[in-house]
């Protein structure tokens, strides 16, 4: 039996979101932090050791921690467990019918942007950190844990940063860093007093 929730609603209105907001061939912010969620996710589960004895029954899939993005890990990790063969509950009040819970926390997530003086692009970059931990409910017993981090890079033009962001969910607005005249002419000027100082010395001895 397969315990699943009514579909996620946040993740239905940014499928919608993501086909009409721009048909350009950029990846929104959002579409580059489920890309790299998902990669988290993959590796994860490669990884985790469910007990021969507990393997089929009912996984309780639960947040660690309050996090604006937790809708996306749920339906990510549900739906992944689901093709590996898992019965999956998220709903805590059927919680008698499984004593096997993966449970789940995001450590890190965002977009950072770096764009040079001149450039009309921006090296952009997803990020996150998810840490998982399996346990037995009876025996209180972890029987597999695991903290993954993943990146995924592209370029944008710099001009479509705030199209690709998304108003509602600050994590997947980007953290712009652009580099200013300042980091250049800051090193040239200490440069040229020192070389004046080093002149007057020596040339008054």
């Amino acid at each position: 039996m397969i315990l699943l929730p009514v579909l996620y609603r946040p993740f239905a209105v940014l499928l919608i979101c993501a086909t009409s907001v721009t048909a350009a061939p950029f990846p929104t912010n959002m579409d580059l932090l489920v890309e790299t969620v998902a990669s988290a996710v993959d590796v994860g589960l490669a990884e985790m050791d469910m007990p021969d004895d507990t393997a089929a029954a009912p996984l309780l899939l639960v947040p660690q921690s309050k996090h604006d993005a937790n809708w996306m890990v749920d339906h990510l990790l549900s739906s992944k467990l689901l093709d590996r063969g898992f019965n999956v509950t998220l709903d805590s009040t059927a919680k008698q019918l499984s004593h096997m819970r993966l449970s789940y926390r995001l450590l890190d997530l965002g977009v950072t942007g770096q764009s040079g003086l001149r450039g009309s692009e921006v090296d952009r970059q997803g990020r996150v950190t998810l840490a998982l931990r399996l346990n037995d409910e009876r025996s209180d017993a972890v029987h597999w844990q695991d903290e993954i981090t993943r990146t995924r890079r592209d370029r944008v033009p710099k001009s479509q940063i705030e199209v690709l962001q998304h108003d509602k969910f600050k994590f997947a607005k980007t953290e712009l860093k652009e580099q200013t005249w300042g980091k250049f002419v800051e090193p040239v000027i200490v440069s040229t007093v020192l070389g004046g100082l080093i002149y007057l010395f020596f040339s008054n001895r």
